[in-house]
């Protein structure tokens, strides 16, 4: 009877995992969705690029007044992350494609109870927090960036892993 009991719970799936994997997935999705529209629209055209300009001189004028001149060096180095986006604008796209397909993949993975699944999260995790490194240098990166992407999907991965004794090879 214990048998049938335990062979029983370990068919049903963790809610954790379930409640991560929603959670993965609209983030995934509205990345892919970004991506796609992204594509779709091509990159900023030279006008786009001075008007963009334009506002963030404006936004670092208004940091300024109010006294938050710390917030002035994170917004200069946004507005050099974009621009460096922009430059290499085709590979940009193709990393967060690889990268958020990953993701997905490994997400529907565990929730087919296969561990492959937590390792190509833990890939998608590490290319999400350097991907970007392969097309902005790392003197346009703010710090804090990086670092809350590694708390995030440290969290993430860390969650997911209390679920591993459920997934098999």
């Amino acid at each position: 009877m214990t048998e049938f009991v335990e062979h029983e719970e370990q068919k049903t799936r963790p809610a954790l995992l379930l409640v991560l994997a929603i959670l993965s997935f609209i983030s995934i999705g509205v990345g892919i969705l970004s991506n796609t529209f992204g594509l779709i629209s091509g990159p900023l055209s030279e006008e786009d690029i001075k008007v963009q300009r334009v506002e963030m001189a404006k936004q670092k004028s208004q940091l300024r007044g109010q006294g938050m001149s710390g917030m002035v060096s994170f917004v200069e180095k946004l507005e050099g992350m974009i621009e460096e986006t922009n430059n290499n604008f085709y590979l940009s796209k193709g990393i967060l494609f690889l990268t958020d397909f990953i993701g997905l993949f490994g997400v529907i993975f565990m929730l087919r109870r296969r561990k492959l699944g937590f390792h190509m999260y833990i890939v998608y995790s590490l290319l999400a927090l350097g991907g970007m490194y392969l097309y902005v240098s790392p003197e346009n990166i703010h710090m804090s960036l990086p670092i809350f992407n590694l708390i995030i999907s440290g969290l993430f991965i860390f969650l997911y892993s209390r679920t591993l004794h459920w997934m098999r090879n």
